[in-house]
């Protein structure tokens, strides 16, 4: 498996901030986001196997994180390292993702306690199949609890960002029947974007979500003001 990092620190993100977390980086992205704070640099990547990923993340297990963030770069480029780890660890797994290949889900489902997809401009239908399948699945992980409290969007807020657009990825997750948190994540300047977005972008995108959803809140990225990765 190819991994960037391995490292326990505290969400902060979305609506489980400031939870303990073992952080399980994979290396590789399928789509390059100019906000992106963790860049694809081929140097940093190391190849693991599951003996040495399981060694490095005993002693963080001690510390009895709420779970293990399942994060990137875009973690399903590697589903079979991910079942791998899913198979040798009893802490609950959170998975981070863009939600762009829904086609991978499927063997992911049984595994996953916690979701955290994010809206990538562009993948609206790829999104919906994602959220769709979530929602449809009766497994083990399944129960009211799960899609209440365990599955939640992110859409990083860039200046600019079209309110129609955010719209119809609330009406996307309102025609499935659910109604599920809706985190929009004002943009952290990094890399070539710099421009925050405004107080008229936010409130825009905000009634715009409201319009479909119960549950929609402006997030940022709280471990950036506190320092913490």
């Amino acid at each position: 498996m190819w991994v960037k990092d391995i490292f326990y620190s505290f969400q902060g993100e979305g609506p489980y901030i400031g939870v303990a977390q073992i952080f399980f980086r994979f290396y590789g992205c399928n789509i390059h986001c100019a906000y992106c704070d963790e860049p694809d640099f081929s140097h940093q990547r190391k190849n693991y196997t599951l003996a040495q990923a399981l060694e490095e993340m005993a002693p963080l297990i001690a510390k009895k994180p709420h779970s293990i963030s399942i994060t990137g770069g875009e973690p399903m480029l590697q589903t079979d390292a991910i079942l791998e780890i899913a198979a040798h660890v009893d802490v609950p797994l959170y998975l981070e993702t863009n939600a762009t290949m829904p086609e991978k889900l499927d063997v992911l489902l049984p595994h996953m306690s916690y979701y955290s997809v994010d809206y990538k401009p562009g993948f609206l239908a790829e999104f919906t199949a994602f959220i769709a399948k979530i929602a449809a699945y009766t497994g083990p992980q399944k129960g009211p609890e799960v899609l209440k409290d365990r599955v939640f969007v992110k859409l990083v807020l860039t200046s600019g960002f079209s309110p129609d657009e955010t719209e119809s990825v609330a009406k996307a997750i309102a025609d499935l029947g659910i109604q599920i948190p809706f985190i929009i994540q004002p943009v952290t300047p990094f890399g070539t974007v710099q421009q925050k977005a405004s107080m008229q972008d936010i409130e825009l995108n905000f009634a715009a979500a409201r319009r479909w959803l119960s549950d929609v809140r402006i997030i940022g990225q709280t471990h950036k003001l506190i320092g913490v990765r």
